[in-house]
This record gives C-alpha cells, structure tokens and sequence, in this order.
C-alpha cells in the first residue's frame, strides 16, 4: 500500500517542475523567436528539469524503502516503483486523456489550457506550429506530447529500480564493474 502522503510529494515534485519550467520558458520566449536551435534547447531542457525532479522523487522514495526493508525489516513492495509512476505524474495523464477528448471533438478546444497545465511541451509545440488551437494539433503531434508525458514514468521506473537495487551505472560504464 503505498502512503498518500508519497503522492501528494509526487504532485509537489511535478508542480515545482512546472513552475520552473514557466519562469526558464518566459525567460527563453525571445532568444526562441530568433532561433530554432534555442527552440530546441528549451524544449530538451524543459523536459530534463520536470524528468530530473522525477528523478529526484524517485530516488528519494527508493533510499527510503530500501532503508526501511533492510533497517526496519518493513515488507518489500516490489510493485512500488509501478505505483509511484503511475501516481506522480497522474495530472500530466489526465491532462492528455483531456486533450485527447478535445481532439476527438467530446469536448471544447483546451489546447491552451494542456500547454499551460504542461509547460515543459511549449517549445516542442512552438517547433512545429504557432498556431494554439485542437484544430492545428495533429493526431501525431498528439502522440509526441504522449511521448513528452510517458517520459516521465520510465525516469521513475529506472531511477527507482536502479537505487533500490543499488545498481551503480557509472562504475558499470566506466570501470565496468558490477
């Protein structure tokens, strides 16, 4: 079972990232205009921050299990990582379920409104229309920001996995140590 206390830091985790993401955003929304090699810094560097704070959440969650089984002989969850990446990120998934609904015509035009709730996705947006409307928005496009929001539970899953187990990627590569 997990704590309800563990997603709401998840959601906290995901809202600092979004508030950063506005203010690095509104600070690049000049030097993108110019360039689209800014453009595609921003939108790379929009999603390493919202995914580095996911990765930050991960990994406190697993130290903390990890020391809780091992100190404290709590029951392992194996299932934990699972948990926590489908509970963090939940408002990015029911925001692009939202916006799928919109693009399949159920609902009004909230395109403006996921950008927004998503800023991290706005200069992958800007690459490829300036246009802010579901009408614009293709179904592949669609499938990009999906990409966009599946990003962030695989940085759980493998963050989590990897501390939990204790897996030391940087010995592994560079010394090839296990």
């Amino acid at each position: 079972m997990m704590k309800f206390s563990r997603v709401i830091k998840g959601w906290l985790w995901w809202l600092a990232g979004e508030i950063i993401c506005l203010l690095f955003t509104m600070c690049m929304i000049m030097p993108m205009q110019k360039s689209l090699l800014v453009m595609m810094f921003t939108g790379v560097s929009a999603v390493l921050i919202v995914n580095g704070l996911y990765f930050n959440f991960a990994y406190k969650c697993a130290e903390e299990d990890r020391n809780a089984v091992r100190y404290h002989k709590a029951a392992e969850d194996k299932a934990m990582a699972r948990k926590i990446a489908l509970a963090a990120p939940l408002p990015q998934y029911i925001m692009w379920c939202v916006l799928l609904l919109s693009k399949l015509g159920v609902i009004g035009d909230i395109f403006n409104a996921y950008i927004l709730g998503n800023i991290q996705c706005i200069a992958w947006v800007d690459l490829f229309t300036r246009e802010r409307t579901i009408d614009v928005l293709s179904f592949g496009g669609l499938f990009g920001l999906l990409l966009l929001v599946l990003a962030a539970p695989v940085t759980i899953i493998v963050t989590y996995e990897m501390v939990y187990r204790e897996i030391d990627i940087k010995s592994i590569i560079m010394y090839g140590k296990k």
